[in-house]
């Protein structure tokens, strides 16, 4: 009877055996990749640029009593208007950048350098008052170009579909902007002495910046963005001294104040250099 329970027991063993051996194995579990936005990143943007340009100009005194063809302030208002004008163009450029993410919050900074190829030209013909309230023709030519503009700024976003940013952006901007003022007059009486007044600007100009923006990472490294920007340059002001065609110089001056605004809408691709973890944790389970 013994020989009949051992025997029993060591079939049952060796069964159980075969079945184990028989089983497949579990695959060790794989990581699973985890983005974040916690890195430096450098690309390259492109788009459009609008201008907004806002003229004042008029004649002026610079010794109202050095000069005895002097006007009158009246006669010098007659002379003064304002206006306003707007021109679009292209700009490209590169950007630089570093942030960090908590959670879903990301907080960062950018510095940005771009070319822009928009400029402003205007062009006006029409009668006003001169000395002694004689009306002569007069033609006026404006113009402002701003070359480039470069931008560093603050980026604060959020990060509510892991993959996808949206932000806001503010900060410091500063441009190269080119400013010039013609004027000319024609008395019909002598034309040799055509008064004439011509003066530039060109400086690069500091103002500041606001806009937003969208962050899509279509690879673990890769970031594709949208983004528009408001940049405000403030005014800038200068003289245009007067001459005539026969080499004479007096006091009178056309002075001008040119007031600068951009819009930027542009797109652009980024390499991002990770600095945090970029895989989830594995955690084993039996």
């Amino acid at each position: 009877m013994k020989r009949i329970l051992l025997a029993s027991v060591a079939a049952l063993g060796l069964a159980g055996t075969a079945s184990a051996a028989d089983l497949a194995v579990r695959a060790a579990p794989v990581p699973v990749p985890l983005f974040t936005w916690t890195g430096c990143y450098l690309g390259i943007n492109g788009g459009w640029i609008g201008q907004d340009t806002s003229y004042t100009t008029g004649r002026q005194l610079l010794a109202p009593f050095g000069d005895p063809d002097a006007a009158t302030p009246a006669e010098n208002a007659l002379l003064t208007h304002s206006y306003s004008s707007s021109q679009s163009g292209g700009t490209i450029g590169g950007q630089f950048g570093c942030q960090y993410q908590w959670g879903w919050f990301v907080l960062g900074g950018e510095w940005d350098a771009n070319w822009a190829g928009v400029k402003d030209d205007n062009f006006f013909s029409y009668s006003a008052a001169a000395t002694n309230n004689v009306w002569f023709p007069r033609q006026e030519w404006t113009h402002t170009q701003m070359d480039w503009f470069t931008t560093a700024r603050v980026r604060v976003g959020a990060a509510w579909w892991d993959r996808v940013l949206v932000y806001a952006t503010g900060g410091l901007a500063m441009a190269s902007v080119d400013s010039y003022t013609h004027v000319a007059f024609n008395n019909g009486n002598n034309p040799f002495f055509i008064p004439q007044y011509f003066g530039a600007y060109r400086e690069s100009r500091i103002g500041w910046t606001v806009g937003g923006g969208i962050e899509w990472a279509f690879a673990q490294n890769w970031t594709a963005k949208a983004e528009f920007l408001y940049i405000d340059l403030g005014s800038d002001d200068y003289i245009s001294p007067r001459t005539s065609f026969n080499g004479t110089t007096d006091t009178r001056v056309w002075a001008s104040s040119v007031d600068t605004q951009a819009y930027v809408a542009r797109v652009g691709i980024n390499y991002l250099f990770h600095l945090g973890p970029v895989v989830a944790p594995v955690v084993a389970r039996y």
